[in-house]
């Protein structure tokens, strides 16, 4: 989205993502996905970084929180 809405593409920094959608977005960029945004990335840093296992049920609602960020990604970019 950033590089569609903004021409800035994000390559090293999970934590500076967030900023540049917001840079990129404005106030397009509702904060209840921000914060989903932050929450995803947390998870994926625990995960890669963290060395620790993630129980079902906590896998379960991080697919329901990825599914519904990518719902709301499709329906700004259909909007291009």
């Amino acid at each position: 989205m950033t590089a569609t809405f903004a021409k800035k593409v994000n390559q090293q920094d999970h934590s500076a993502l967030v900023k540049t959608l917001r840079e990129a977005l404005g106030n397009r960029l509702p904060k209840s996905q921000e914060t989903r945004l932050s929450r995803i990335l947390g998870n994926k840093d625990l995960a890669q970084y963290g060395g620790r296992f993630i129980l079902i049920t906590d896998a379960v609602a991080l697919l329901e929180q990825l599914q519904d960020y990518a719902h709301w990604v499709e329906t700004e970019m259909s909007r291009v």
